[in-house]
C-alpha cells in the first residue's frame, strides 16, 4: 500500500518527531510513503472518466521505498538528501496520512484550509483519508471543547470581546488560563488571577482583538499536564505501558509544553484519568479522529491534538517498546477494512 504522509514543509522532518517514527514504522511494515508538503496536492479533472475516482488527485513529494532497517534518524536524513519527485496520482488503493499542523503555520491559514478540502474531495471519492479532514479542524479548535460533557472539562468562556473575558476570570473565583482559539506549543498561553487587576489591558496586548478560550485552572496532584495518545477509540497500552507523557514545567512556569522548556516523563493514569482518556478517545472516534492526543490535568481535558500528535519518541525511549509498529499495525488493519489494499 502507498502513504501519502502530509506535513506542514517536508524539510522540517526530524528524527524525534512522532511522524518520523511512523514513516519508519511504515516502511519497515512494507509500504511505500511518500512525505509531501501540503502545497503538494492537486486536483485535475482533465483527467475526470480516465481514473476510478471521479476526479484525478496528484501529489509530489519524497518517496520512501519499503526497507527492513529503516529508523526515524534515516528518515530525517533520506528526507535532507533526497529532493521532491514529479507529479504522481493518487489512486483508490492509497492511503492519505494527515500529520500537518495549521497551527504551528499560522500565517499559512488559507494553504491549509485549501489542502483539507482537497483531502475531503478525495475522501468522498473513495480515498481513504485519517483523520477525517471535515472534523479536524474542529477539534483541532478549542471551540471543540463545549462538545465535551461538563465533567471532564473545566468551566470555559469562549470571546473575543475582553470585558467578557475579564467578568468570567472575575467571577470564577479561582485563577484561570487564557489561550489562543487555535495554537500549539504554549504560545501566547497566560494564567491570571481572579482578583488580577488590569486585566483588560494584559488581555487586550496579548491577544489584540482574536477570540480567545479562557478556563478555570485546574488543581490537581502532579505539576503539568498528561499527553495521552489514542487509537481507534481506545487508549493506546502495551504490555502495561501507556503510549504518551507526563509533562512537568520549567521552574516559574505553569506551561508544560516540551517547547517552552517543559520535561518529559513517563505517563501514569489514576483510574479517573483513565476514565477521562477514554472517553475523550470515544468521542473523537465517533467522529472520525482515529489517531490523536488527549492534554489532560488531573481528570479534566484540557485540549485535543488531532492534526499532530507527539509525544511517541519519549514514550517509546521510556518503555522500550515500539508504539509506532502498534499503531502501523492498526492501521494497516483499518485500511484492509475498508478495502485499502
Amino acid at each position: 500500500m502507498k502513504i501519502i504522509v502530509a506535513v506542514n514543509h517536508v524539510a522540517e522532518i526530524g528524527y524525534r518527531q512522532t511522524t518520523a517514527l511512523l514513516i519508519a514504522a511504515l516502511a519497515r511494515k512494507g509500504h511505500v510513503v511518500l512525505l509531501a508538503g501540503v502545497v503538494d496536492f492537486s486536483i485535475d479533472t482533465s483527467f475526470f472518466g480516465q481514473t476510478d475516482s471521479e476526479a484525478a488527485y496528484f501529489v509530489r513529494g519524497v518517496t520512501l521505498p519499503p526497507m527492513n532497517d529503516w529508523r526515524s534518524k534515516s528518515v530525517e536524513n533520506f528526507v535532507r538528501s533526497n529532493p521532491p519527485c514529479g507529479s504522481s496520482p493518487i489512486e483508490s488503493g492509497d492511503l492519505i496520512l494527515i500529520r500537518s499542523n495549521p497551527g504551528r503555520d499560522i500565517e499559512r491559514a488559507a494553504i491549509h484550509s485549501s489542502f483539507l478540502d482537497i483531502c475531503r474531495s478525495a475522501n468522498s471519492n473513495g480515498i481513504r483519508v485519517i483523520n477525517d479532514p471535515v472534523h479536524l479542524q474542529f477539534f483541532a479548535s478549542k471551540a471543540s471543547l463545549a462538545s465535551v460533557d461538563a465533567e471532564y472539562c473545566p468551566p470555559m468562556l469562549l470571546s473575543n470581546r475582553i470585558d467578557q473575558v475579564v467578568e468570567f476570570v472575575h467571577r470564577s473565583g479561582t485563577d484561570c488560563v487564557i489561550k489562543p482559539l487555535v495554537g500549539s506549543r504554549g504560545h501566547n498561553v497566560i494564567r491570571v488571577s481572579h482578583d488580577q487587576t488590569g486585566l483588560d489591558g494584559l488581555i487586550g496586548e496579548t491577544f489584540v482583538s482574536d477570540f480567545v478560550v479562557a478556563q478555570h485552572f485546574v488543581e490537581a496532584d502532579h505539576l503539568g499536564d498528561k499527553r495521552v495518545v489514542v487509537v481507534g477509540g481506545n487508549v493506546l497500552e502495551i504490555d502495561g505501558h501507556l503510549a504518551g507523557i507526563a509533562r512537568r514545567p520549567a521552574a516559574g512556569d505553569f506551561r508544560a509544553n516540551l517547547h517552552a522548556g517543559g520535561t518529559a516523563l513517563r505517563l501514569a493514569l489514576s483510574p479517573r484519568e483513565r476514565r477521562t482518556a477514554e472517553y475523550a478517545a470515544k468521542l473523537l472516534q465517533e467522529h472520525g479522529i482515529w489517531l490523536a492526543g488527549v492534554d489532560l490535568i488531573g481528570d479534566k481535558i484540557i485540549e485535543f491534538n488531532v492534526f499532530s500528535t507527539g509525544g511517541l519518541f519519549d514514550a517509546e525511549n521510556f518503555s522500550g517498546i515500539s508504539f509506532s509498529d502498534e499503531i502501523v499495525a492498526r492501521l494497516t488493519r483499518v485500511a484492509s477494512e475498508s478495502g485499502v489494499a
